[in-house]
């Protein structure tokens, strides 16, 4: 079994997949490769593989992973090639159903900040930046968000929105973040603590939290440790233990 934090987000980020969502994940994204291989083979859903390597419906007990998840070796098994320029063409046609986005910030309108802390002008730091995140952000149906559970990353007001998250929430579409304490759903009424991870209590969540305003419903479930045969699967797909060099724990 495991308890570790970096597990549990793979199942938090896994569990939100259904039979026949077309499933899309970016570059610098281990976490979530590692999920959609959970989601195919430990909670057998049936859905559209792709992602930014461009290999159409890789097999999900081929995915190896690889220090670049832009590494088209680390999908075998594809049926064929699907462009990273067709793949967003399909989300702005709503053919998307979900995708996973990375966050340096997140505030209460699930607005994320991959370009700049500080001022866009004069930063403290400068971010990888986000690529096509404010193309596709308002377009995907489902986004889940994978963050470190800091008071740095989920704040009051982003720096700089890189993703629009009012837009989303206002259209009802499912935005949800996966933190290494925390499963949070954001809606029109704020952030609603959804589930805690194993050997988390919701006093840790709220206090390891910064100007973020999460909501705390009477019933909050726990995402539990990895069973064996979990963990064999995350292991299969990840041997070399790359997902830990994150630090999330």
């Amino acid at each position: 079994m495991s308890a570790k934090p970096t597990d549990l987000m793979i199942k938090c980020l896994g569990s939100h997949i259904e039979n026949k969502d077309y499933v899309y994940h970016g570059l610098d994204s281990v976490l979530p490769q590692i999920a959609m291989v959970y989601a195919a083979r430990y909670l057998k859903k049936d859905f559209i593989w792709h992602s930014v390597v461009e290999p159409f419906m890789a097999q999900p007990e081929s995915v190896k992973i690889n220090p670049s998840t832009g590494d088209p070796y680390s999908e075998q098994g594809h049926i064929g090639i699907v462009t990273t320029i067709d793949a967003f063409d399909l989300a702005a046609r709503g053919k998307m159903d979900l995708m996973y986005f990375g966050a340096a910030q997140i505030d209460d309108y699930a607005n994320i900040n991959l370009t700049v802390i500080g001022s866009y002008e004069k930063p403290k730091v400068k971010l990888p930046g986000g690529a096509a995140t404010a193309f596709l952000y308002p377009l995907v149906k489902k986004i889940i968000i994978w963050a470190r559970h800091d008071p740095r990353v989920l704040v009051k007001k982003v720096d700089f929105i890189t993703g629009g998250g009012k837009a989303r929430i206002d259209n009802g579409l499912k935005t949800v973040l996966c933190t290494n304490k925390a499963m949070i759903e954001f809606t029109k009424d704020g952030p609603i603590l959804r589930g805690v991870l194993a050997n988390f209590s919701i006093d840790q969540v709220l206090s390891s939290t910064g100007g973020m305003k999460i909501l705390v419903p009477e019933k909050v479930a726990t995402i539990e440790p990895l069973s064996e045969e979990e963990l064999k699967i995350i292991n299969e797909a990840d041997p070399k233990g790359l997902r830990y060099e994150e630090n999330y724990g």
